[in-house]
């Protein structure tokens, strides 16, 4: 074997190793068990405080990596209200074969191209700070990308324009129960909007968002959600 034959079948195993895991992320996906998703975050914008610092990351990792109730993990972009860099998901890739949710601020096709670059499998759009048509454009780029869009919102006119935009994309939904603009926590809301749309709702793939702190609650939200995230209760427990 030459070395261009060598170099490309490497190159093969290295693709094969390092691809989304739309397909496998889909599958997981589709049954309403409530199945949980890890968001790391090292800052919170709202308390302004530093939630764990660098020194701790291996921790996070390692806390990750034994408890088998994570399913998926979520990873906030944003260096200076998150403290966190796009870049370093590749330690976790790298161990970790998981799926991997980008929760990013995306505004612009490049920062689809930037999750594609870095083989992340689902990324975040916000109902709340993109218009119709440029919503309507990146779920389609993101597609393309062969990673899947989760469409977050935090209030029923969205929610039922979301429902109504699901039915010609293919899309996820996350409903969040923080309102975005004032930061406050109403948690019955997402079990009021789902049981106003569980009709539409129920053959959807769709997450629960904010102030799942104690594990005991999940249970209220098996056969309505099919994933929920949590981070403040994980990060409390990391010693």
């Amino acid at each position: 074997m030459n070395i261009l034959n060598e170099i490309i079948k490497n190159k093969k195993q290295e693709l094969k190793k390092n691809k989304s895991n739309k397909e496998r992320f889909k599958k997981i996906f589709s049954k309403k068990n409530a199945n949980i998703i890890w968001e790391i975050k090292l800052k919170s914008p709202t308390k302004y405080e530093i939630i764990a610092d660098e020194n701790k990351l291996e921790t996070i990792y390692n806390f990750y990596w034994k408890n088998k109730n994570i399913k998926a993990i979520s990873i906030l972009i944003d260096k200076i209200f998150f403290n966190w860099d796009i870049k370093r998901w590749q330690i976790i890739k790298q161990r970790y074969n998981k799926p991997i949710f980008l929760k990013e601020f995306v505004i612009e096709e490049k920062q689809i191209d930037w999750a594609s670059y870095y083989w992340y499998d689902a990324l975040l759009l916000l109902k709340r700070v993109l218009k119709t048509d440029l919503l309507t454009n990146l779920i389609k780029y993101s597609l393309c990308k062969n990673i899947f869009p989760i469409v977050e919102v935090d209030n029923e006119k969205d929610l039922k324009e979301i429902i109504e935009l699901s039915q010609k994309l293919e899309l996820w939904i996350a409903i969040n129960s923080r309102n975005l603009w004032n930061m406050q926590i109403d948690i019955n809301s997402h079990f009021t909007l789902y049981n106003k749309y569980k009709d539409q709702l129920a053959n959807k793939i769709i997450f629960a968002f904010s102030w799942i702190n104690n594990l005991d609650d999940i249970k209220k939200y098996k056969n309505k959600y099919n994933w929920v995230l949590i981070w403040t209760y994980f990060m409390k427990n990391i010693e």
